[in-house]
């Protein structure tokens, strides 16, 4: 088979938002893609909600931020009550984030989020073939198959390099793969709606309601008219089965939510109706061969603290940028190993740290629901007047605390001090100058090399270091080149000015022995390498690992002839 028999590069199973993502990181990257979505319509209830800081930040490095900003409600913390009275919470205002755009959560129905996604994706030519039913994936040496059948039930193949299974729970890719899903399902169950609520309070602020064994939650998503609302469901038996396929009444969930939150509230106007029991399950491996899994298909776990979706479209970055670098660039296949090695581990915490605040809030009964109860009266109060809570508790939901460990495509140079993001940590935003900042500079999904130097440059030597750039981005054209400076004299043309010490403290540049430094940040805006000093050859080797070629529309994996 020839490189003309396959019928796309990437096939992405599944259209919810990370596969979506996907698509669009892949195919913003050159890399030839299809997605299928067994479901012939888009998603229309409100499901996962809260979009995190670290999603937004990768939302405005492709240009979709205000898109999201715009349809969204944007809320500041979450507020505890406990036997209806206001105990604290957290307050994103007092998280001291000065380091993302976006110091809040976000809160954005899902079907807001894929149409968003799908939009964009036709702008770069790309349709989600819909009523399109993957029956069975199988892969060899040179590629992957799919067979599939449509709404009209009629068979078809794909033929591809590489398949990505963002298909949920159940995922095909992950079963074709032989890919083990272990965990189990909570016993507790919710009632839920994304109905209108009239009731004393507002309609902007994440609310939580703790009243012995019922649990409630509110959450804004369209002001007055639409928000979502949760409450304990008491009618399940000890396995969680008594409610199983039993219709919800609105009423039935009002009841359970007004004894909640202790206050009288109404509901009306239903948009989705529904019972929920949490699962808690994690893939043993994130890579079998060709087939990849993200999302959901990857981990699910309890919706506390709203990681599940931003976890999932995370994935869908750490991944996307790496099939480019094997498919347009010829990197070697160990890179495409690099997504397991970075991204289970924090799927397995994400399943670890939701199930412990699952079960802390809404898995108690008795004389231990109780005494959470007197522990939330007494201590709420005392640590939501503490900075370093809100500081902490942020850093944590927004996925800014994500970071991966030293490896072959993660690395720093010998000698540096203990200051600036490390390799393997997210890239930080912070101001450069009165027109600009990092992340403006670092916009798009793509590599930045960025040259720092707090040490004052003259003409002579601006230039040639930007002649050094240049032959970097000329040898890897892949990726982008900046030189952030002070200068002697003026401003030089195609170097940023920085007009303050803030952006050499932040990446630790200081005016000691470290007064330049070179900075490599992935397109998903992670370090991926830092030196001190200005050691050009080092950071020509180190791009050697992710490829050479320039994209030219060919496929650089091999494979066999016909």
């Amino acid at each position: 088979m020839t490189s003309s028999a396959l019928d796309c590069e990437v096939l992405v199973v599944g259209a919810g938002p990370t596969g979506l993502i996907a698509a669009d990181l892949l195919k913003r990257s050159g890399v030839d893609v299809r997605i299928l979505e067994k479901r012939t319509e888009a998603t229309r209830e409100s499901r996962a909600f809260a979009v995190q800081a670290r999603t937004l930040e990768l939302m405005q490095s492709i240009g979709l931020s205000e898109q999201f900003l715009a349809r969204g409600v944007m809320t500041t913390g979450v507020d505890i009550h406990v036997h209806g009275k206001f105990r604290g919470g957290l307050n994103t205002d007092r998280a001291d984030a000065p380091d993302t755009p976006f110091p809040y959560i976000l809160m954005i129905a899902q079907s807001e989020t894929e149409n968003i996604l799908i939009e964009d994706l036709v702008a770069l030519g790309v349709e989600v073939e819909r009523g399109q039913e993957v029956l069975e994936l199988q892969q060899d040496a040179t590629g992957a198959s799919a067979s599939l059948r449509d709404r009209n039930g009629a068979s078809s193949q794909i033929r591809c390099a590489y398949v990505i299974g963002a298909d949920g729970s159940r995922s095909i890719v992950r079963q074709s793969a032989g890919i083990d899903f272990t965990g189990g399902t909570y016993a507790q169950s919710f009632l839920l709606a994304d109905c209108k609520v009239d009731w004393p309070l507002d309609h902007h602020r994440f609310r939580v309601f703790i009243n012995g064994r019922r649990i409630g939650l509110f959450l804004p998503l369209g002001g007055s008219s639409l928000s979502r609302v949760m409450a304990t469901d008491l009618t399940t038996d000890e396995d969680g089965d008594a409610s199983a396929g039993l219709e919800l009444d609105l009423t039935e969930l009002q009841d359970a939510f007004e004894k909640s939150a202790c206050i009288p509230a109404k509901l009306s106007d239903p948009v989705w109706v529904t019972r929920y029991r949490a699962h808690h399950r994690a893939a043993e491996r994130y890579r079998a061969g060709r087939m990849f899994v993200a999302g959901d298909a990857a981990h699910i776990h309890s919706p506390a603290g709203g990681q599940g979706m931003n976890t999932g479209l995370q994935d869908a970055a750490n991944l996307a940028w790496k099939l480019a670098a094997v498919l347009r660039r010829g990197a070697d296949d160990e890179l495409l190993d690099n997504y397991h090695d970075e991204r289970k581990p924090i799927g397995e915490l994400v399943v670890r740290t939701t199930g412990k605040l699952f079960a802390a809030a809404a898995g108690q009964a008795g004389w231990k629901a109780v005494m959470r109860d007197v522990a939330a009266k007494l201590f709420l109060p005392i640590v939501s007047r503490t900075a370093k809570f809100h500081r902490k508790g942020f850093f944590n939901v927004s996925e800014r605390n994500v970071s991966y460990e030293l490896s072959r495509y993660v690395g720093e140079g010998p000698r540096w001090p203990d200051t600036g993001p490390r390799a393997g940590e997210r890239a930080p935003n912070v101001g450069i100058n009165d027109d600009g900042d990092m992340f403006a500079l670092l916009k798009g999904y793509r590599f930045n090399i960025v040259a720092f130097s707090r040490q004052p440059l003259d003409t002579e030597a601006c230039a040639e270091i930007r002649a050094e750039l240049e032959a970097l981005t000329d040898a890897f054209p892949f990726a982008a080149a900046h030189l952030v400076a002070r200068f002697a004299f003026g401003s030089e043309e195609r170097c940023v000015f920085a007009n303050g010490p803030d952006v050499f403290d932040c990446y630790g540049v200081d005016n000691g022995d470290n007064r330049q430094a070179i900075y490599v940040i992935r397109p998903d805006n992670y370090v991926a390498w830092r030196v001190t000093g200005l050691d050009f050859a080092a950071c020509r080797r180190f791009l050697g690992e992710f490829g050479k070629s320039q994209h030219d529309g060919r496929i650089v994996h091999p494979v066999a002839a016909e």
